[in-house]
C-alpha cells in the first residue's frame, strides 16, 4: 500500500508509544504475578515512596500508547481501506472512552455507591464500557482477518498478530475459567492463581506482539 508523507515523524512517536507500553505492560505483569504470588514490591524502602507514582505513571501510558498507535495507525491508512479504517477508529474510540471513564472513576467524578447499593449512572456507563469492549474485541479481529488475507509482509504479520490477540482473549478471559470453575474441586484456588498467571502471560505477550508490529507497519513506507 502506498503511504502519505508527513512533516512530522509519526514514525518517532509510534516508536516511542510502543516502547513506552512495552516497558510498563512487562512491569505490570511482574506486579500482578508478585501480586498473585503473595509477593509486594512494596516491602522495598526504595519502592514504597515511589509505588503509587510508578502504578499511576503505568495506568496512564497502558492507557494512552494504544490511543496513540492505532491512532497513527488510522492516519497512515491510505482512503482506499475503508474497512481498516472503520475498525481503526473503532479502537481509538474504545481507547479513547476507557480512558474517559477510567479518569472519572480514579478521580470519584461518578458516584459509584450510594445507600450500599451501585448506582444507575455507574451501571450505565460500566455497560457502555462493556459494551464497546466488546465490540472493539470484533473490529480488531475482523481488521486482523483482513490485514492477514489482503496483504502481506508486515502488515500480513499484524493481521496475525491481531487474530492472536482475540484468541487470547477468547482462552483467558472466558474459556480457561469456566472450564478451572467446572473441572477444579479441592485444589480450585490453586488452580485459579495458576490460570491467572498464564492468562496475564498469554495476553500481555499477545498485546506487545501487536502493538510492536503496529508499529512495524506504520514504519513501512
Amino acid at each position: 500500500m502506498e503511504r502519505k508523507s508527513y512533516s512530522i515523524d509519526i514514525n518517532r512517536i509510534a516508536q516511542y508509544a510502543m516502547y513506552a507500553y512495552c516497558i510498563f505492560a512487562l512491569f505490570s505483569l511482574a506486579f500482578s504475578v508478585c501480586r498473585q504470588a503473595g509477593l509486594s514490591f512494596r516491602t522495598s524502602p526504595i519502592l514504597i515512596p515511589i509505588s503509587p507514582i510508578l502504578v499511576t505513571i503505568k495506568q496512564l501510558v497502558l492507557q494512552l500508547a494504544p490511543i496513540a498507535l492505532w491512532g497513527i495507525f488510522r492516519y497512515t491508512l491510505p482512503a482506499g481501506v475503508k474497512l481498516l479504517r472503520r475498525c481503526s477508529e473503532l479502537m481509538v474510540l474504545y481507547y479513547v472512552l476507557s480512558f474517559i471513564l477510567g479518569q472519572c472513576f480514579n478521580l470519584h467524578l461518578v458516584t459509584m455507591m450510594q445507600n450500599g447499593q451501585i448506582t444507575l449512572t455507574a451501571t450505565i456507563l460500566t455497560w457502555i464500557q462493556s459494551s464497546m469492549g466488546l465490540i472493539s474485541v470484533i473490529a480488531s479481529l475482523i481488521a486482523g482477518c483482513h490485514l492477514y488475507s489482503k496483504h502481506r509482509g508486515n502488515m500480513r504479520k499484524l493481521g496475525l498478530a491481531l487474530i492472536l490477540v482475540f484468541i487470547a482473549w477468547l482462552l483467558c478471559s472466558n474459556l480457561l475459567p469456566t472450564a478451572v470453575f467446572y473441572l477444579a474441586d479441592n485444589t480450585q484456588q490453586a488452580a485459579f492463581t495458576s490460570v491467572n498467571i498464564i492468562s496475564m502471560i498469554t495476553t500481555t505477550s499477545a498485546y506487545i506482539y501487536a502493538y510492536y508490529m503496529m508499529y512495524r507497519a506504520i514504519k513501512t513506507k
